[in-house]
């Protein structure tokens, strides 16, 4: 936002100079993006006098004059023809830079020299907004001076010579996006009283009744208050010219004195107005309402706009006149023949109005300040204000009376003082009545009786003591917070052991030829039309979602490997081996859901097998012993002969492994089978061992023996292990499956398992005779589930 200093110095005394002002201010938290001086290249351009003129002897189109500028009379030659004797015109002494960078050299026109240049308004870098009765194609005649301000600089003379502050205001304080609010942080900054704007004037006797009934308006929720006043008499013409010029420094173009007011007070109190043509109105009530779907608005740059149901507009007893808050209408606009004029002030939705602007792209001085949330103590100052500049400036009669739709109130917000709290946050002490001062600067009264803050209507961003505190430090000094040595006890860093665990299996993972993949968080609640055994009540609901398809928390990882599954198949990529270890959520009756860390795992190049090989050695890296795989489980979404729950004892459950359900690899479009495997890592790592421990290489050789049952195709392989670790759990080093067979060979109902076996002592070299006892004691067990060794 751009100020003009010689404005803000007419609301609070500056007595130091531009770069202080500039550091003050933005160590104390409003930020100076940079600033400039107006005219600034211009140099060595003064007031000077036309004393006399005349036709060159050797160019009848030139004239030559001669100019007093104080300390020498020049010999000047130009082509105007505006220039007479007596005039006082702006004159480019030898060595001057105008406003495009041009330097002014002594010439010779046909024998007679030119001492200089006299000045047109282009080439000072200004233009008729400012100064209105200025030839654009002559040269600048300057009205209103005497003599005595020959030989003056022409920024000095022509009243230019100010300073423009670029500030960068955050969207918590819409109060400073204003010239008042600024001064505001000025006269607290400095410790100077702030001047606020006149706001008394004078009304006409005729009540506001006679022009206008009522102000409705629809919701609450899209518009707090609205404040109409009434302007009768309106004399369109240009404004002064100190208006003009504050305008034009602050990069707003001037219009005519009543667009030209509404703008000024804009700028000038932070609050954006709008001034109807009171008799392009139908009826005599206005509404404040949300468009129709389709409606149709011609604003004021002379486009047409489509609006929504969800943008608020301005709409009389006929159609919409204005976009609330962002731009008014073309048929209601103040012209030349306006003579009754309606005037707004309003406080609209926030959001609303910033949806709105960026939709039609359409970005406003307006829009920008209601955008940030503006308070509705500011409607009725700012009105106030315009109403007494149209009386300053002559341009019409405030009728009397307002019509004030007031829905939703300013609540007065009252902060319990802990002034004990303001030196803990701080780590400073500072004085009570230093606290209280510096509020008071910056209208935040204290009140002992109920010890109490009470926060000005127009900071809206005030809320609790931090707040407070904050106000404190930052025009106290953050300078003066004392340097203080950090302090505290060194510690001992390093992984965790879950984040330990966590990358050593990503590790084992990338290294048996899985790829790791990324997936969002978010999902679809469709998802769960498919996979089985999920409560979408136990969902986690995103309140803002991207769309529908990432409204809800997931909770499950199957979707998001089928979903890579499909897309590398899709891509002719048919050996697919991925996992993902990321976070599930299940809502709980806590404020926050429940967050669980799994890991799974998905290929389609795989069987049943291989991927229960592959997490038997991840189990063996995690010395994760008695491991145990049982096909009673309930898991829905796998295969129901073809999947087995994993767990370390009977109620220990550790994941599920087994080849995804078809109907479901049906619904994700997938032409494979794909095996897929979960576990949870929360409960791996409370059955990780944590400590290694050393086992001595053997003394003793292994015995090795192969044995091949004939099992009933209802009976799982841990039933054999189960028994063999049972009588040999001392001596079996190894016991592995190696083999699955079923076929010709094989009597219907039953199937052949391979094992190898790998006996070893501890204590003395096996013989057959020791092998042999025990494994008649297995023999004999195994009959009894109606085992049998394979002849």
């Amino acid at each position: 936002m751009k100020v003009s200093l010689e404005w803000l110095k007419s609301y609070v005394d500056i007595d130091c100079s531009v770069d202080e002002l500039v550091d003050k201010l933005t160590m104390s938290g409003t930020k100076v993006e940079g600033y400039e001086k107006r005219l600034e290249n211009i140099k060595n351009v003064v007031v000077g006098k036309v004393l006399e003129i005349s036709l060159h002897p050797h160019n009848q189109n030139l004239f030559v004059c001669k100019v007093d500028t104080k300390d020498k009379i020049l010999t000047i030659i130009t082509a105007a023809k505006n220039v007479k004797k007596g005039l006082h015109v702006p004159v480019a002494k030898p060595g001057a830079v105008l406003a495009n960078g041009k330097t002014i050299d002594v010439l010779e026109f046909k024998g007679i020299v030119s001492e200089g240049m006299l000045c047109s308004l282009e080439e000072l870098g200004l233009t008729r907004s400012e100064f209105s009765y200025a030839d654009e194609n002559g040269i600048f005649i300057l009205e209103g001076m005497d003599d005595s301000m020959i030989g003056n600089d022409i920024k000095t003379a022509l009243g230019i010579d100010d300073v423009i502050i670029d500030f960068e205001i955050t969207s918590n304080r819409p109060d400073c996006l204003s010239i008042v609010g600024i001064a505001r942080e000025i006269a607290a900054i400095l410790n100077k009283p702030l001047k606020f704007p006149n706001l008394s004037f004078k009304e006409a006797d005729e009540p506001v009744k006679n022009y206008i009934d009522s102000i409705e308006i629809q919701n609450k929720k899209i518009c707090r208050r609205y404040i109409g006043r009434v302007v009768k008499n309106v004399k369109i013409e240009e404004s002064p010219l100190w208006l003009r010029r504050r305008l034009i420094a602050c990069g707003v173009r001037p219009i005519n004195n009543i667009v030209d007011v509404t703008n000024y007070v804009m700028l000038e109190m932070g609050q954006p107005l709008h001034a109807f043509d009171l008799n392009k109105i139908y009826g005599r009530s206005i509404f404040v309402r949300l468009a129709s779907d389709g409606e149709k608005i011609i604003t004021l740059d002379g486009v047409e706009r489509i609006l929504r149901s969800s943008d608020i507009v301005i709409a009389d007893e006929k159609r919409a006149i204005a976009v609330a808050g962002v731009m008014g209408g073309l048929d209601t606009e103040v012209d030349e023949s306006t003579t009754l004029v309606l005037l707004e002030s309003a406080t609209f939705n926030p959001a609303m109005v910033r949806r709105t602007a960026r939709y039609l792209g359409l970005r406003t001085e307006a829009s920008n300040r209601f955008e940030k949330g503006l308070s509705p103590y500011f409607a009725e100052l700012a009105i106030q204000r315009a109403c007494a500049l149209i009386e300053q400036i002559g341009a019409g009669e405030v009728v009397q009376g307002i019509v004030d739709t007031y829905v939703s109130p300013w609540q007065q917000v009252e902060i319990k003082a802990d002034f004990s709290y303001i030196e803990k946050l701080l780590g400073l002490r500072i004085e009570k009545d230093e606290v209280v001062n510096i509020l008071n600067r910056l209208e935040i009264k204290y009140d002992e009786e109920k010890n109490v803050f009470i926060v000005p209507p127009f900071r809206t961003d005030i809320e609790d003591m931090a707040d407070i505190s904050e106000e404190v430090i930052r025009i106290y000094g953050y300078d003066k917070l004392p340097s203080r040595v950090f302090m505290g006890n060194a510690i001992s860093s390093g992984l965790t052991q879950k984040q330990r665990m966590v990358n050593s299996v990503k590790n084992f993972l990338a290294n048996s030829g899985y790829y790791e993949i990324y997936s969002y968080s978010f999902e679809s609640p469709k998802v769960y039309e498919v996979l089985k055994g999920y409560n979408l009540d136990d969902a986690v609901k995103i309140s803002n979602p991207l769309g529908e398809d990432f409204s809800i928390m997931r909770m499950q990882l199957l979707s998001s490997i089928l979903k890579t599954v499909y897309l590398n198949i899709s891509r002719n990529i048919k050996d697919v081996k991925i996992f993902e270890l990321s976070t599930v959520f299940k809502k709980s009756g806590e404020k926050l859901p429940e967050e669980k860390p799994v890991l799974a795992i998905g290929s389609s190049s795989q069987d049943f097998y291989s991927l229960k090989g592959v997490l038997e050695n991840l189990f063996d890296m995690l010395r994760i012993k008695d491991v145990k795989f049982s096909s009673q489980h309930q898991n829905p979404n796998l295969h129901p002969t073809r999947s087995a729950k994993i767990y370390t004892d009977e109620s220990f459950l550790v994941g599920y492994i087994g080849e995804v359900h078809p109907d479901i690899l049906e619904k994700f479009d997938i032409p494979t089978r794909v095996v897929y495997a979960e576990l949870f890592i929360d409960e791996l790592l409370e059955a990780e061992k944590k400590e290694k421990r050393y086992v001595p290489l053997p003394k003793y050789p292994a015995v090795e023996r192969d044995y091949a049952f004939v099992v009933p195709d209802d009976l799982e392989s841990r039933v054999i292990e189960e028994i063999f670790k049972k009588y040999s759990s001392d001596i079996l080093e190894e016991f592995r499956l190696f083999d699955v067979y079923k076929g010709q060979q094989i009597k219907p109902g039953f199937k052949s398992y391979a094992y190898k076996a790998v006996f070893r002592s501890k204590t003395k070299t096996l013989s057959d005779s020791d092998i042999n006892q025990l494994q008649e004691k297995i023999l004999d067990e195994l009959k009894s589930y109606n085992i049998s060794l394979r002849e």
